[in-house]
C-alpha cells in the first residue's frame, strides 16, 4: 500500500492472490545454478531471475530482475551491516 500525504496521487498496486502470497514465502519452483565465476544465478517459475555477486571487495551484490530490475548491495563493515537498496 502506497500512502500520499495529500491524498491527491493514485499509484498501482501488486494484485495480492494465493499465488503471489505462497510466492512471497518462498512457494514457487525455483531453479539454482552455481556458476564457474562464484556468483549464483537463480530463476523462478515466473521466468524472474535473482543473481547474486560476491565482490572482490567483500560486499554482496544482488540483482533480481522481474518488470523491474531491483538491486541490494550489501556491505560488512566492523560490528555493522549496511544494505542500499535500489530498482529502476
Amino acid at each position: 500500500m502506497i500512502e500520499f500525504i495529500d491524498k491527491t496521487s493514485e499509484q498501482s498496486g501488486t494484485p495480492i492472490n494465493r499465488g503471489n502470497l505462497m510466492a512471497m514465502q518462498g512457494f514457487i519452483a525455483n531453479n539454482t545454478v552455481f556458476n564457474a565465476d562464484g556468483s549464483i544465478t537463480e530463476t523462478n517459475g515466473k521466468g524472474e531471475v535473482l543473481t547474486t555477486v560476491f565482490n572482490d571487495d567483500g560486499s554482496i551484490t544482488e540483482t533480481f530482475v522481474g518488470g523491474k530490475t531491483i538491486t541490494k548491495t550489501i556491505v560488512f563493515g566492523g560490528n555493522t551491516i549496511s544494505e542500499v537498496i535500489s530498482w529502476v
